[in-house]
């Protein structure tokens, strides 16, 4: 149990490999998850990332992602947690992230706009991320 959740904090993929659905083996992301905590578990927030820029490879849909158990959504746990890990992304010397969200989540995106994030473009999702109309935004980090 201690391994599993030590895993979650672990930020060097250490030349580990995926394979996605296609067949194509990838190098994993840099990449950490923290838990959203109120006191009681929330949900969790992931930050992905490669050392030396702000771009992800075409395969990673976006830097950030989260998630709120459906007992505390709208209480602003979300919002709060990705404003908490935006100075992360920002001492990693990343200039921008980028987050996605599903066209009809009214609440990711406005989590999203609450903190600075900006539309960019409407794109499908691959099948293998679940498909559907998805949303990209930006968040600049520059000061």
């Amino acid at each position: 149990a201690d391994a599993f959740v030590a895993g979650f904090s672990k930020e060097d993929p250490d030349g580990r490999t995926i394979t996605l659905p296609d067949g194509n083996v990838v190098p994993r992301q840099w990449a950490f998850t923290r838990w959203i905590w109120d006191g009681d578990f929330c949900g969790s927030i992931s930050f992905r990332w490669r050392p030396g820029g702000s771009t992800l490879p075409e395969h990673v849909p976006g830097h950030i992602g989260f998630a709120v158990v459906p007992w505390k959504r709208g209480n602003g746990c979300a919002t709060a947690a990705l404003r908490l890990i935006l100075p992360e992304a920002r001492s990693r010397g990343l200039e921008y992230v980028e987050l996605t969200a599903q066209a009809d989540n009214i609440a990711s995106r406005r989590v999203i706009e609450a903190n600075g994030g900006a539309f960019v473009r409407t794109f499908e999702k691959s099948p293998h991320l679940g498909g559907g109309e998805t949303l990209l935004f930006r968040i600049n980090l520059s000061s």
